[in-house]
């Protein structure tokens, strides 16, 4: 099984990363029982269906961490998943090559993973503001990290309709800590600081956020 690592990041909460080297028929064996994978899952694409089964996969492991109960995983209105009925928050991301997974039982969380590659600089101008570019300096990592930084906060508000240029904005930390950086959500009736989590694995940059 190549889970590449579990992660205890608190006392309530776990992030779990998974190398996707299995095909989707054994991946299929490592759901539990209670978990039917919709019949359209079958037409997709073997790429798609490894990722899809992997981080269900992986989401019910880090569960069993917390309870044995057969919760069912869902969908709620604006797409976020979620078990439903219970204080469980949790948030999902995928490449072609690696599942990632972060679950709570107590705060809210957002998590994503991006492949580093030249795709980020060449869409650059659509989400990186004037003084996201200084920061970034057209280069391929930094820029594929403030990317997936976005795409982190934008699980954190979770409520869509955000534009990555307008409403996501990221800069260094003032933390000693220099896995950091300072996220900020603002919107015409909100506005939030948060801070995002990042580190580099098999070539992707991995972003979380835990709202304590």
């Amino acid at each position: 099984m190549p889970l590449l690592q579990t992660r205890e990041l608190d006392s309530y909460t776990l992030l779990g990363v998974w190398l996707l080297d299995e095909a989707p028929d054994a991946l299929r064996l490592l759901l539990p029982a209670h978990l039917i994978p919709d019949e359209s899952l079958q037409l997709a694409h073997p790429r798609r269906q490894r990722e899809w089964l992997a981080s269900r996969a992986l989401t019910y492991q880090l569960l069993q961490h917390f309870t044995s109960e057969p919760l069912p995983l869902l969908r709620d209105a604006t797409g976020k998943p979620v078990f439903a009925g219970t204080e469980f928050q949790l948030s999902i991301t995928h490449s072609s090559r690696m599942a990632a997974v972060i679950l709570s039982e107590k705060y809210d969380v957002g998590i994503d993973i991006e492949l580093v590659s030249a795709k980020a600089l060449r869409v650059a101008d659509k989400f990186l503001t004037d003084q996201e570019k200084v920061y970034t300096a057209d280069d391929e990592q930094q820029t594929c990290l403030y990317w997936s930084a976005k795409e982190t906060l934008y699980k954190m508000y979770s409520q869509k309709r955000l534009i990555f240029k307008e409403n996501l904005l990221v800069e260094p930390s003032h933390s000693p800590e220099n896995n950091l950086l300072q996220g900020h959500v603002i919107t015409d009736n909100f506005s939030k600081l948060y801070q995002i989590h990042h580190e580099v694995l098999h070539n992707h940059v991995l972003t979380y956020s835990v709202d304590r």
